[in-house]
């Protein structure tokens, strides 16, 4: 990809400007929908589907995804996520997870850090008293809106997520100094992630060329779910080929462009079956199907169910 594609470049390959897929409302999560007393810490263990929507949080929060694939909704970006993904996410970041195929059988599994947000200062303070261990730390800085994104290529940060679950769940004799202990060794270890990949600096630039203009191929899509989606049009506006655009896609998305558009529609049409009392042919039509009979399937295949079995469970 030689250039930056914005927005603005995307909304001209329908050759008119066409209304965005309406988007539900953010939810704040407060800190006292996990915190237990004043204790700083909260972990859980989480398997990533289509019911919890997009979000942000009244703390600090760590997300390291343990297994399974997706797509992780920050703002207006969109990441690809596989096991040993990584993010730190600042107090007013929104996000959502999503599994790449719910009917896969490969579920993708998180671990959610939350860290009260006074308490980082507090935590600095005290290293800082010591030396310079307060730095590390500083990964936890960011404003609203802005995230970390880090690989744990060996998932040697697996172990330790699952050691501070155990502890936080079991709540043996001391288990808040051992949990404690787990934060700093976590903050550490992300501070050395950052550093080893701002060594590659000139790679990750070229690489970070290729993933902004991807994840605003893969929001355009997202805004444009029931419209027309050609590889065609979308090549030629990235300045590619569509054999080099299809490659690249895949890289990025890690699906096929069409297995990527259908799971884009069919989540769509999730959120209508679930969120409206239209009739199922007509969210079939809001999604992108003039097929019925064929949405009716592709839903079924992802989905395992019909769609009628889907809206019952609202």
């Amino acid at each position: 990809m030689t250039g930056r594609m914005d927005k603005n470049d995307l909304d001209c390959l329908a050759g008119a400007r066409m209304p965005k897929a309406p988007k539900a409302p953010v939810h704040r999560s407060e800190l006292s929908e996990h915190f237990q007393g004043t204790f700083p810490l909260f972990i859980n263990r989480w398997e990533e589907g289509f019911a919890l929507r997009e979000h942000t949080h009244a703390y600090l929060e760590v997300v390291y995804v343990m297994s399974g694939d997706g797509y992780h909704y920050i703002g207006d970006c969109i990441e690809r996520v596989a096991k040993g993904s990584l993010y730190v996410l600042p107090v007013g970041t929104s996000h959502m997870l999503r599994p790449s195929d719910a009917a896969s059988g490969r579920k993708l599994i998180v671990y959610n850090l939350c860290v009260r947000p006074e308490f980082v200062n507090t935590i600095r303070d005290w290293l800082d008293a010591y030396g310079r261990g307060g730095a590390a730390f500083s990964i936890f800085d960011g404003a609203p809106g802005t995230y970390v994104s880090l690989t744990d290529r060996d998932m040697r940060l697996g172990r330790r997520f699952d050691r501070l679950h155990r502890e936080y769940i079991e709540q043996r004799s001391g288990y808040e100094a051992s949990m404690l202990a787990g934060l700093m060794q976590i903050a550490v270890h992300l501070t050395r992630l950052a550093e080893d990949r701002a060594d590659n600096d000139e790679a990750a630039r070229h690489d970070d060329t290729e993933r902004t203009g991807m994840s605003a191929i893969l929001s355009y899509i997202d805004h444009h779910v029931g419209e027309p989606l050609a590889v065609e049009g979308l090549a030629a506006q990235a300045g590619m080929s569509p054999r080099h655009f299809i490659r690249l896609f895949r890289k990025h998305a890690g699906l096929r462009f069409t297995d990527y558009v259908q799971l884009r529609r069919i989540e769509y049409a999730c959120r209508l079956l679930l969120e409206t009392d239209d009739k199922i042919s007509a969210i079939a039509g809001m999604a992108g199907y003039r097929d019925q009979a064929y949405f009716r399937k592709v839903f079924h295949d992802l989905m395992g169910m019909r769609p009628s079995e889907y809206r019952r469970r609202r």
